[in-house]
């Protein structure tokens, strides 16, 4: 980790509520799928019909899936998205979140990140989470190193170049 980081302790978090999307949600959700900002790591903004095909699948299909809204607590409005899927390596499963500007530097996605981790080793199994962010995304390579994660390869995907991050489940247990 580099000099002046340090992991942070989950007891040290801001709270945060992960849980089931609700169709209430779809404002929040439309909003994060085409704001420019919230994008601008992610390809860019989608057009406001796929955004809305995107959001439908996630609503019809959120007792089968490992995507949880984030909320500054419980009964909050929606706040982002932590999701637990298939990494593009085809081997590991990768955290991967949206927030909404207004929620950004508070806190809210490390927290809801740790608490997604956890329930990727806790309840799942699993001795291992990757999270993927481009190079150029300096707040997201913050996050995940305070969290502990470590840099385990750089890959260019999507046009550019991309840094993948390992977390063991074995590191948490020790810290």
């Amino acid at each position: 980790m580099p000099p002046g980081n340090r992991t942070m302790r989950v007891d040290a978090m801001p709270p945060c509520c992960l849980d089931a999307l609700a169709d209430g949600d779809a404002d929040g959700l439309t909003q994060l799928y085409v704001d420019p900002r919230v994008r601008a790591f992610l390809g860019g903004p989608l057009d406001l019909a796929t955004a809305q095909q995107r959001i439908a699948a996630l609503l019809a299909d959120r007792a089968n899936t490992w995507v949880r809204a984030v909320r500054a607590a419980a009964g909050a409005p929606l706040a982002g998205l932590v999701m637990l899927d298939p990494h593009h390596d085809g081997e590991d499963l990768e955290i991967s979140y949206l927030l909404l500007p207004a929620f950004w530097g508070c806190g809210l996605a490390t927290a809801a990140v740790a608490q997604m981790r956890q329930d990727a080793f806790q309840t799942l199994g699993l001795g291992q989470v990757v999270a993927e962010t481009q190079v150029a995304n300096a707040a997201s390579i913050r996050l995940l190193q305070r969290l502990g994660f470590s840099e385990a390869r750089r890959v260019t995907r999507f046009g550019a170049e991309q840094c993948i991050f390992v977390s063991h489940a074995a590191d948490l247990r020790t810290a």
